[in-house]
């Protein structure tokens, strides 16, 4: 099997976010100061994000023997426990349950990351970007011979991104809704012969998708 993954891109990738949120968290604490604004006593306190979201697939992964789209619908809940530093930026932990849907056959994770959220003004309608890093844990895996292909059949690194808007209700509650960018380190398991299964080395497996959640 030829298919070996290069992960210099992801590095790279992920390197590039990491500055970019560095920035943004810079220039959010910079706004607010020029601003001459001070966040209440109440500001900083444990928040509890929860959402669902929708993706699909993009692109194409590859078995030892053929190349296949990835035509993968995922669908996510998440939980984070996370503390508000200022009106601008939280930080936490995550988990949830992640199941992928591809031709009547069901793959699931259940995903462990960290959380960073940054929201660029303080108004009741403010854009905002998040970003989750950590490794999704493999909790189904169908072995059937007579399926020819099945997706994410291994456990790996999980990361997401994406930019939406945060729609306050009140000091203690939000509306947010985004679009974003989600890849997970997997493998491919495929029929090699028909008594003999076979599973592809680690690739990337990319989503786009929307997400609709709760700040409480």
């Amino acid at each position: 099997m030829t298919n070996i993954p290069k992960f210099l891109p992801l590095r790279l990738l992920l390197s590039d976010f990491c500055f970019l949120l560095f920035i943004s968290c810079f220039l959010s604490q910079h706004n607010a100061f020029a601003q001459g604004r001070q966040a209440p006593q109440d500001a900083s306190r444990f928040v509890f994000p929860t959402s669902l979201s929708l993706a699909h697939g993009m692109g194409n992964n590859f078995t030892g023997f053929d190349t296949v789209p990835n035509g993968n619908l995922s669908f996510e809940i998440q939980q984070i426990l996370a503390y508000q530093f200022n009106k601008y930026f939280f930080t936490g932990i995550g988990t949830g349950l992640d199941f992928w849907f591809y031709d009547k056959k069901v793959s699931a994770f259940i995903p462990i990351f960290a959380n960073a959220t940054v929201k660029f003004m303080d108004k009741k309608t403010a854009p905002f970007m998040f970003a989750n890093i950590g490794y999704a844990f493999k909790w189904q895996v169908e072995k059937k011979v007579e399926d020819n292909v099945f997706y994410g059949s291994k456990a790996g690194i999980y990361f997401q991104a994406g930019l939406g808007m945060n729609l306050k209700f009140s000091e203690k509650l939000s509306l947010l809704f985004s679009v974003y960018y989600k890849m997970q380190q997997s493998a491919i398991q495929y029929r090699e012969t028909d008594l003999l299964l076979a599973e592809t080395e680690n690739q990337l497996f990319h989503f786009i998708g929307i997400k609709i959640g709760l700040v409480y």
